[in-house]
């Protein structure tokens, strides 16, 4: 086998022999076996920035019916690119009984803890229909055509940061030639596309939706039927359209209210003072003599949290009942999202009746989207 008939797949998290060559013979000098051994040790991995790698483990031995492997060096260490045995003949080990990798286990756990992927990374590396798309080295890099009317499609460089519904969130990793309304370094939704000749591609559409006004999301029920569509059939267009109608939609966030000692004791001698008819109290305006914090709530499932909104007060139920309520608008959400101490997921929109999640790796991507209004 050599790479250019596999792709990365038999090297990445695999072990595999490849042979010693002028360009991979520097790289093992110091290795224990230099003089006798025609063959290195490897296990692939993936660095973001120099691209599919291979850690040598330690010189083999090759013969007709196998191999075996010279004692591991922790003094030594070495790598080599892919691009450097890409040419070359290599002996994949599927290593089926775990003996390599109980052997090398300290050496694999170094490589993953440093060169480790998030999650949503590594699943998308696993979706061998994304392979003719990929870079042929940087595998986590993917050619994403840019589509809008009145512009030619564009072919850019777009590296995989997460993951959405039905979507992949990327980074442009070059500046389109064309006026796309994006630019290097900015996130971009795309999504992976079959052509009339079955053939994978990856397309970001990037036409302008049809225009707004502030009237048509007034009362939340626009953004409410975008959700309701988006939960019935999970597409790319009714995603957009959700993340275009919250990108200018204003929404209701539940606030603990935190007052100073001195207005709480306030209260709680007033209640005090009424506890046989609290009856009396009801419509009473109560004056704050010092400054009220409003402190959003953040609803948590399992070990997840997320910062909740809601299209309208009503859209809380009885759980609104508990805080005070404020408008905003959907932008300065995100950025409260942000700045919250906790680690979020994401921000759930209308969590106790049709909810929508906008993923953490998506908030860039709405704060950047053109307003439709």
């Amino acid at each position: 086998m050599n790479y250019k008939e596999t792709g990365f797949r038999p090297f990445y998290h695999h072990f595999t022999v490849v042979p010693i060559t002028k360009k991979t013979k520097p790289t093992i000098v110091d290795f224990p076996g230099i003089d006798t051994a025609n063959g290195i040790l490897t296990y692939g991995y993936y660095d973001r920035e120099a691209g599919l790698s291979l850690e040598v483990l330690g010189l083999a031995h090759v013969e007709d019916d196998g191999a075996w492997f010279e004692e591991f060096s922790k003094e030594v260490r070495a790598t080599i690119r892919i691009g450097a045995v890409s040419e070359d003949k290599f002996m994949f080990f599927a290593d089926e009984d775990g003996e390599l990798a109980e052997r090398y286990a300290e050496k694999i756990a170094d490589l993953h803890k440093f060169f480790g992927a998030e999650d949503e990374v590594e699943e998308t590396r696993k979706m061998s229909f994304l392979d003719g798309s990929r870079h042929e080295f940087y595998i986590d890099d993917i050619l994403v055509y840019l589509v809008k009317e009145g512009l030619k499609p564009e072919g850019c460089w777009t590296r995989i940061v997460g993951l959405g519904d039905h979507c992949f969130i990327g980074r442009l990793l070059n500046e389109p030639d064309q006026d796309f309304g994006y630019h290097e370094g900015e996130k971009i939704a795309f999504f992976a596309h079959k052509n009339e000749n079955d053939e994978i591609m990856c397309i970001s559409d990037m036409n302008p939706s049809v225009k707004l006004t502030a009237e048509d999301l007034e009362d939340g029920s626009m953004l409410e039927d975008a959700i309701t569509a988006f939960n019935n059939e999970r597409n790319k267009e009714h995603l957009l359209d959700i993340l275009e109608i919250l990108r200018d939609s204003y929404v209701w966030i539940p606030c603990n209210t935190i007052m100073s000692e001195e207005d709480q004791a306030r209260i709680e001698a007033m209640i005090k003072a009424n506890e046989d008819n609290l009856d009396v109290l009801k419509g009473f305006e109560f004056v704050t003599n010092d400054a009220t914090r409003l402190v959003p709530d953040i609803l948590q499932n399992g070990d997840a949290f997320f910062f909740p909104v809601f299209s309208t007060p009503e859209a809380m139920g009885d759980y609104g009942n508990n805080f005070s309520k404020v408008q905003k608008h959907m932008l300065e959400a995100i950025a409260l999202a942000k700045n919250n101490q906790r680690e979020l997921v994401g921000i759930v929109v209308n969590a106790f009746s049709e909810p929508y999640v906008l993923d953490k790796e998506l908030w860039d991507m709405v704060e950047k989207m053109k307003s439709r209004i």
